[in-house]
């Protein structure tokens, strides 16, 4: 955990699962970085949480240009759309936070919240 993991390593040794290695978040976070949405910085994918990809200012904020199903759903004033689950999400600093070099690779996390520097 000390260690920043790089793009590209790969696991050996727990057959089947040997080679690279992304949960659900790197592996958004890969795919973006392949299309270029990270240029020109350079950044880890592995090293993205599911916060770290819903804060990247990427997203539309306007509610008013979502889909009506959304707006049913979620109400006029979320920025974003969830139109299943039994339980409302919130998703505190959604599509914030502008690229930048080495992002996310030295953010520490406060136990029991979990809770991280916004701009980290």
């Amino acid at each position: 955990m000390a260690m920043v993991e790089k793009d590209g390593w790969e696991y050996y040794g727990e057959t089947p699962r040997d080679g690279q290695s992304m949960v659900c978040s790197a592996y958004v976070a890969a795919v973006w970085k392949a299309a270029g949405l990270f240029a020109p910085y350079h950044i880890n994918a592995t090293e993205f949480s599911p916060k770290d990809v819903y804060v990247m200012d990427f997203f539309e904020k306007d509610p008013t240009k979502l889909p009506t199903a959304c707006a049913t759903a979620n109400g006029s004033d979320v920025p974003y759309c969830q139109i299943t689950g039994k339980y409302q999400m919130t998703l505190p600093y959604y599509s914030t936070i502008q690229p930048y070099d080495q992002m996310m690779q030295a953010c520490s996390v406060n136990w029991p919240t979990y809770e991280v520097d916004p701009l980290c």
